[in-house]
């Protein structure tokens, strides 16, 4: 049984209008290429050449009856999938069916070419006067009249030129920026790099510096020892001279009063006043009996002083 089915081509065209607009038709000549439909016979298979298989009953999982093991079960339906595996890769894949590319109506290629090509005003005037010929039969057109192969592949290889020059195009720009890119971080890794530098150099200047100043003050001190010895003899030496004042300034103090007292006939004990060095007193052991007369004196000293400020 046989059926014929028949489509209209990409234009279809009657009294000289377009269906199709010309951007529409360039966009889709330029993506999928110069296509057409044409008249297709499809066979159906019949009835009687399909050949019905009988499916017997013993193909099916069964347990027999009273047997209730499961490893048996088990085994049983290894088996089968088994056989269910056999039998697909036994089974033969029908081959696919390639459709012939047949070439181009020239009536087809020149509208497709013209709506490309932007020029809608020839396309106008060209199907104006081709269909305006064939309907007042001055011209009849032949049945089948294609154009080559080649001018199909010349269009889809223009097409693809022009895609392929987009994309280059677009990878230009993409490199370009990516080399501006590179370069400012070149430029920012040189300037890094100089500061690093500058740091270090900087670091071992002051280094450098550190250990003379380190080397400078360990020269001070000898002169400083020396100095803070100088300091604790120059303290020793005060202290004597100031004992030694104190000394002189009592001996002025009892003569003084020796010599009041001799003026106005009273006479009075002085008191007894050792000069000396103080490491000399100190050198002799001091017994008892000194040691009261030296609290005694040193208890007459403030009364002395008191009579001798109430005489003045």
């Amino acid at each position: 049984m046989k059926r014929t089915l028949s489509g209209p081509r990409p234009l279809d065209v009657g009294q000289g209008s377009v269906l199709m607009g010309a951007e529409e038709t360039a966009e889709a000549v330029a993506s999928e290429g110069a296509y057409y439909l044409e008249q297709v016979t499809i066979t159906e298979p019949s009835e009687t050449d399909y050949q019905y298989e009988e499916v017997s009953e013993q193909d099916d999982l069964s347990i027999p009856e009273g047997d209730e093991d499961l490893t048996k079960a088990l085994e049983m339906a290894q088996e089968k999938s088994m056989d269910c595996k056999l039998l697909a890769s036994k089974v033969a894949i029908p081959p696919k069916q390639s459709l012939a590319e047949v070439p181009e109506v020239v009536e087809d290629f020149l509208c497709n070419f013209l709506i490309k090509m932007g020029m809608t005003r020839t396309l106008n005037c060209f199907q104006n006067e081709w269909y305006e010929s064939i309907q007042k039969g001055t011209f009849v057109p032949p049945e089948a009249t294609f154009v080559p192969d080649v001018y199909t592949q010349n269009l889809l290889l223009d097409s693809e030129n022009k895609n392929l020059k987009k994309d280059l195009k677009h990878y230009k720009e993409a490199a370009d920026k990516a080399r501006e890119d590179l370069l400012k971080a070149q430029k920012e890794r040189d300037f890094h790099r100089m500061h690093h530098k500058r740091i270090v150099q900087e670091k071992n200047s002051l280094i450098s510096d550190l250990k003379g100043l380190k080397l400078h003050y360990a020269s001070y001190e000898p002169t400083i020892r020396v100095l803070h010895d100088r300091h604790h003899i120059l303290l020793r030496q005060k202290m004597l001279t100031s004992l030694e004042r104190d000394k002189a300034v009592g001996q002025i103090t009892g003569l003084q009063t020796t010599l009041r007292n001799l003026e106005t006939g009273h006479t009075l004990q002085v008191p007894e006043i050792r000069v000396g060095h103080r490491c000399e007193r100190d050198d002799k052991p001091e017994g008892p009996t000194q040691k009261a007369l030296r609290e005694a004196r040193e208890q007459a000293k403030p009364k002395t002083k008191m009579k001798s400020s109430t005489k003045v």
